[in-house]
């Protein structure tokens, strides 16, 4: 019932943000954050409920995308107190809500198990740098969209009038990226600490796709700061890294949970 509240409350925020986009209208924060914290407050109680199992942790792909949409929704939330993120809010929330949904009716596969303070770091700064990196992959979306209609005079666009400027759009990517950044170096280094034997064979493929996707991020700050990469050039190696990471974290996990599994 709780993750049900949940998926009409993102919903509804993002659907009360978008009226308010499209009509030109002075957002109403009251109702967009009330729906918010509402849809936040009811996640929170339904991942408790659903992740803790008898003192246990279910960490199945599910959850843990459960747990991404839970995090990028109240960064989201949160940082759009101080930045100009309320029109992300026309874009996660239905996204999220439909993740959400999507959960509901697909079985749980993975049994719960217990986990060291080192593992549940290492998980925890894992799922916040997906989440972190997730939103500068759609500000990296949002800004290629307004940078072609840049290059091609067109500035009748509905999704780029409803926009920040440019500028402002991708200096709040690189914020993003370098966070979500460190907390992947951090996730990175942890991994290696306490999991133990990182690069076994049902870990090496998500450990050398993660690699690959930590590099594409890292070549693309060192070109950002030292040779001004920006623009096109800059969202297209994000996409490479984000969808890399995106096969290591879904791909691994799926293929452990729904096709390994139950052959055994």
């Amino acid at each position: 019932m709780l993750l049900w509240v949940s998926i009409l409350s993102y919903f509804l925020s993002g659907a009360v943000a978008l009226y308010y986009l499209l009509g030109d209208k002075r957002i109403n924060r009251t109702i967009i954050y009330g729906l918010a914290f509402i849809g936040l407050a009811t996640h929170s109680a339904s991942l408790i409920s659903e992740v803790l199992i008898a003192g246990m942790l279910q960490m199945s792909l599910l959850n843990s995308i459960s747990i991404i949409v839970w995090m990028t929704i109240g960064v989201i939330t949160v940082s759009s107190l101080t930045k100009p993120l309320h029109n992300l809010f026309t874009f996660f929330m239905p996204a999220g809500a439909a993740f959400l949904l999507i959960g509901v009716f697909t079985p749980q596969l993975a049994e719960p198990k217990l986990y060291s303070v080192g593992m549940l770091a290492h998980i925890f700064t894992s799922l916040l740098a997906y989440s972190v990196i997730l939103i500068a992959t759609l500000q990296a979306i949002l800004v290629d969209i307004q940078s072609n209609h840049l290059h091609k005079h067109r500035f009748d666009n509905r999704i780029t009038s409803i926009l920040p400027p440019l500028q402002s759009m991708e200096r709040l990517m690189f914020e993003w990226l370098m966070i979500g950044f460190m907390l992947l170096t951090v996730a990175i280094v942890t991994g290696g600490i306490y999991v133990e034997n990182i690069f076994a064979q049902h870990l090496i493929h998500k450990t050398t796709l993660t690699l690959i996707s930590w590099c594409f991020f890292a070549l693309l700050i060192i070109g950002h700061f030292y040779l001004g990469w920006r623009g096109q050039r800059a969202s297209r190696l994000i996409y490479l890294g984000s969808g890399f990471m995106l096969i290591a974290f879904i791909g691994s996990k799926f293929v452990l949970e729904y096709l390994v599994l139950p052959a055994n």
